[in-house]
């Protein structure tokens, strides 16, 4: 047998002349004297990749790596994909076109495109559903999540399964595949998704339905391409599917998901010195109560660091503490978790007076002003997470911080290299998108939203019912209009904005009116509309209680 090692990470992106190479080494291979079999396998830490949005929509230049997976898939001897790490997008399109395929039992599969606004272009659509049949196939390729290969639906993609030693697993089966004289199988060819028509079509059917409610056009195509699969022959599903991603390519929704993938990533160059290490943080003092300590306290939970939630006030964390707790219960009962790990999650919290919650922390986030002169261990970072002026190192998190996955990370007069690798690795674990700004007053999320807000009064200046100035904006994609956010953070903060001479600012109306009072302890609003105002006051404003449910309008 002849084996193919690609290169090791970053190396391992499958750009065009990585391809080029590969392509010419595989000929090369099968030209070789005496060798009956190939194997593709990849080098360090993970197989081939493609996932960067520029990469993605240049894999078609030539030779593109759909030619690739065709030459490999036609090839007269058998070819084994060895795979291990995380085998995404194009690098998994890359095995599929293998005729047999062995994993590590830590592989990870998935085809994250569809968060681009794409769909698979090199034969997923159409060898997939061959493998594991549409549901199989609609799950992974609509939800762009990583799968365990030793799990299903993942585990029908490959023949054989390693605990370990993989390349000597992979050896084993290519001699056992010789013995019993069996040669390439083309995925083209398998029908074992297929077994089940009428309930292929079901599930097409389903998922049909569920994606014509959305505004994305790539899920739309996915389905598509996928009914194509059981319909059309193999070839004619390929272009099918290559007209599909070039459909989706040019809409202005896969351009502006592919910018901010790209603004996403310039964002996490922080311009730290070379060889700056970021810390491991495992446990994180809260100081301060009401809803933004509240906030973070939950995410950090929820994302596997223990807590000290310190205040001054006692009564804060006798309110605050059964807030957290609703917010597991809340999200136990939409099944985003099971009990045993809220019940895990929440273990991590331990809650005191301010002084006593510093000692054993790894970094130090002020949630409320007036906790800056807490004595904590000189090395510790700290963070100014509330409102005010930054000299240090600033946070300033998106609302709802559970929910939202934007951090900003200010840059103080006084901010060293060592806090802003601290602020890095929180926002990495909390799996936020954090990005360095400078500023001494309001954050830039907060301009934003206070520019969205004026426009969303001016369109109620000019009549407009607020419910449909929200439905709109949902429907655009914006998954907490303008009137619903209100509802989230309360109306007295919104109420001091200026506004321009002859416009007019509800919530300070509102508030005027005696409805939207401030939250108190950082309570949910029920979602439940209250009455109407006499003289055109909007009906957006919800009740309070304390526990109250999440939103779902």
């Amino acid at each position: 047998m002849v084996w193919l090692g690609l290169p090791p990470p970053p190396s391992n992106v499958l750009t065009r002349e990585l391809r080029a190479a590969l392509l010419t080494a595989f000929d090369r291979a099968l030209a070789e004297p005496g060798a009956r079999a190939v194997v593709i396998h990849g080098r360090g830490k993970s197989f081939p990749i493609v996932t960067d949005a520029e990469e993605v929509v240049r894999q078609n230049a030539a030779p593109s790596l759909a030619d690739l997976c065709s030459r490999i898939e036609t090839a007269p001897l058998p070819v084994v994909m060895a795979l291990h790490g995380h085998v995404l997008g194009g690098g998994l399109e890359l095995a599929l076109a293998g005729h047999y395929r062995v994993a590590l039992a830590s592989a990870r599969v998935g085809l994250p495109v569809v968060r681009l606004g794409l769909l698979p272009s090199a034969g997923a659509t159409q060898r997939l559903p061959r493998m594991i049949g549409a549901k199989g196939a609609l799950d992974m390729m609509l939800s762009g999540a990583l799968y365990a290969i030793d799990a299903p639906p993942a585990r029908g993609l490959v023949d054989a399964v390693a605990e370990s030693d993989l390349l000597g697993a992979t050896g084993a089966f290519v001699r056992k595949l010789l013995a019993e004289d069996k040669g390439p199988r083309q995925s083209a060819e398998l029908r074992r998704g297929f077994a089940d028509a009428p309930a292929y079509q079901q599930e097409v059917a389903r998922c049909r339905e569920r994606v014509a409610a959305q505004p994305e056009l790539a899920p739309r195509e996915i389905v598509a391409a996928v009914e194509a699969a059981l319909l059309l022959p193999f070839e004619a599903g390929l272009a099918f599917e290559a007209d599909a991603f070039e459909t989706c390519a040019g809409s202005e929704q896969s351009k502006a998901l592919r910018a901010a993938q790209v603004a996403e990533r310039r964002a996490l160059r922080f311009g730290l010195p070379a060889g700056t290490e970021l810390p491991e943080l495992r446990r994180i003092a809260v100081l301060g109560g009401g809803p933004l300590a509240a906030q973070l306290v939950y995410a950090a939970l929820n994302a596997g660091l223990a807590v000290n939630w310190g205040t001054r006030d006692p009564a804060r964390l006798r309110i605050g503490v059964p807030q957290v707790n609703e917010m597991f219960r809340q999200s136990v009962a939409h099944g985003v978790i099971d009990e045993d790990t809220a019940r895990d999650r929440m273990g991590g919290l331990r809650v005191g007076d301010s002084t006593d919650m510093t000692g054993d922390s790894d970094m130090i986030l002020h949630a409320a002003p007036g906790q800056g002169d807490v004595p904590a261990p000189g090395d510790v970072v700290r963070a100014v997470a509330c409102t005010g002026r930054v000299e240090g190192l600033g946070l300033r998190f998106a609302q709802p911080v559970y929910a939202m996955r934007l951090v900003e990370v200010i840059a103080g007069p006084s901010a060293t290299p060592a806090q802003l690798a601290a602020a890095l690795s929180l926002a990495r674990a909390l799996g936020k998108v954090p990005v360095k700004v400078t500023s001494e007053g309001d954050s830039l999320a907060s301009r934003l939203m206070g520019a969205c807000q004026r426009a969303a009064d001016a369109l109620v200046d000019a009549g407009q019912d607020p419910y449909a100035i929200d439905r709109a904006l949902r429907d655009w994609g914006w998954q907490r209009p303008p009137f619903q956010f209100r509802d989230r953070i309360g109306l007295d903060k919104l109420a001091q904005r200026s506004r321009a001479e002859g416009a007019r600012n509800w919530s300070a109306l509102l508030l005027a009116q005696g409805r939207g009072a401030a939250r108190r302890a950082g309570a949910c609003m029920t979602g439940r509309p209250s009455r109407a105002i006499p003289g055109r006051i909007p009906r957006y404003v919800r009740c309070w209680r304390p526990s109250a449910r999440l939103p779902s309008r």
